[in-house]
């Protein structure tokens, strides 16, 4: 280890930056958020700095560096844009027993300034010693994506309990494990929920020596419709949280892997032909876990709130009482398009879309399809591979043109996709065993595909062969 990590209290504290240049200024916001004293010292100065002078937010020294500045200070920061004055600056901060840190110089530094996540009052720094800063700024963002947004209010949520847990819990393993307990359990699901109410209460159920409810809580996620980089960052939290993953047959493998490694994974998918699950069967799953205590993450494909029933199974939930959130997924209607390279909307072409389902359940009535292809409105219709050449028939029997540009789009967003363009008219003729889930496009904003299509994608023989 090159350097001890340190988090230095600065608050109140003289500190000295060399430079009056932007860098400076960056440097200054850093030390100023931490609530240190700042004082600057170039013979050029920023327009910001001066304006915070001017308001005794900051002392100004218009001049070149002076040395006898250091010792009043007990951190330095060189961040002009000559070698030699910056040396000059470590040199004096040496003498003077400071420590001094040169912005793009990391041999001469005696202390180095980390990529750092603020999230107070938990606040993580990254640090490369000075070696590769472009990696450790990467880490940082890919970090600051894995926080859960609410991490902060958590971290003050902690520490308002701390005191009250010390007077009844002993100290060592016995607190360590309280603590590992919460941070794992209930209230904390409902701290990062915001409903910190709940949270307290739990809390001072366990401390007074009653237990917890048994209730545990649904959380209904959209996965999306498919490539795991869609999957919300939200859903992706939770999903690492849930004892039990009630999933979609749509759910991708890539999916599964991101939760937990001892949750209990559950298909609970339905298959057009094929082996299903009853609805009413998911509802009493989810009721009968919630009841145990468990954390369940039902898990469905795209949106659960479009052609997902997602609805119903927060009906089921809230009929029998039970704790529940919602997060929303990215919908197949505008993820597969956007993969295909067909704009839902385009000016001169479509200025509206609108989302139908290709299935309709036992005994539905039929889609008022008049209204829809007078609209002029782009047509995304879900579930619509197995009746795709049905319904291109359909259209045209309530006024489409045969000519009506159209595209099927099979397993969309995944390295599978397919596409497939054509008319009304000869895109029955075209399609060749088709695999769900499929999304047909219809509209004049479906000839655009071939000119925008980005993804690549392999045919499963060529990825077998590797």
């Amino acid at each position: 280890m090159d350097y001890f990590p340190m988090f230095a209290a600065v608050r109140g504290e003289p500190c000295l930056v060399v430079g009056g240049g932007e860098v400076a200024l960056r440097k200054v916001r850093q030390l100023r958020r931490a609530g240190a004293r700042v004082t600057v010292n170039a013979p050029d100065i920023h327009a910001e700095l001066l304006a915070l002078a001017d308001r005794g937010e900051l002392r100004v020294e218009a001049s070149p560096f002076q040395p006898e500045l250091v010792a009043e200070h007990l951190l330095i920061i060189a961040a002009t844009s000559d070698h030699e004055v910056n040396h000059a600056v470590a040199q004096a901060a040496r003498e003077a027993t400071r420590f001094c840190n040169v912005v793009d110089d990391g041999d001469a530094c005696s202390f180095i300034v980390p990529s750092v996540v603020d999230r107070t009052p938990l606040v993580l720094a990254i640090s490369s010693g000075g070696q590769a800063p472009m990696v450790a700024r990467m880490l940082r963002q890919q970090i600051e994506t894995w926080l859960p947004e609410r991490i902060a209010a958590l971290a003050t949520w902690v520490s308002r309990w701390r005191q009250r847990v010390a007077k009844h819990v002993p100290a060592g393993h016995a607190r360590v494990q309280f603590w590992q307990d919460t941070l794992d359990g209930a209230a904390t699901d409902q701290v990062l929920a915001g409903r910190e109410a709940a949270a307290d209460q739990l809390l001072a159920q366990r401390l007074g020596g009653g237990r917890q409810p048994g209730v545990g809580e649904a959380w209904l996620v959209g996965a999306g419709p498919g490539d795991p980089g869609l999957l919300t960052r939200r859903g992706q939290f939770l999903l690492q949280r849930a004892d039990a993953i009630l999933h979609d047959r749509l759910v991708t493998p890539e999916i599964l892997d991101l939760a937990r490694r001892d949750a209990e994974l559950v298909c609970v998918g339905k298959q057009g032909g094929g082996p299903s699950t009853n609805q009413d069967d998911i509802n009493r799953q989810l009721i009968h876990r919630v009841r145990r205590g468990q954390r369940v993450c039902r898990l469905k494909g795209g949106d659960p709130f479009v052609f997902g029933r997602g609805g119903e199974e927060l009906q089921a939930l809230a009929a029998a009482g039970l704790p529940f959130q919602a997060v929303p997924g990215i919908t197949a209607g505008s993820a597969c398009a956007t993969y295909a390279g067909i704009p839902l909307t385009h000016r001169g072409l479509a200025e509206g879309v609108s989302f139908i389902t290709g299935h309709r359940a036992p005994g539905a009535p039929d889609t008022n399809w008049a209204p829809l292809v007078q609209s002029g409105h782009t047509l995304v219709i879900y579930m619509g591979g197995r009746r795709a050449a049905a319904l291109c028939d359909t259209l045209q029997a309530h006024g489409k043109a045969p000519d009506t540009p159209a595209a099927l789009v099979e397993q969309g967003t995944t390295r599978d996709q397919r596409v497939t363009g054509g008319t009304l008219a000869d895109l029955p003729g075209r399609l060749q065993d088709v695999r769900s889930p499929a999304l047909l496009v219809v509209g004049a904003v479906a000839s655009l595909a071939g000119q925008l299509q980005w993804l690549e994608t392999e045919p499963p023989a060529s990825r077998a062969a590797i």
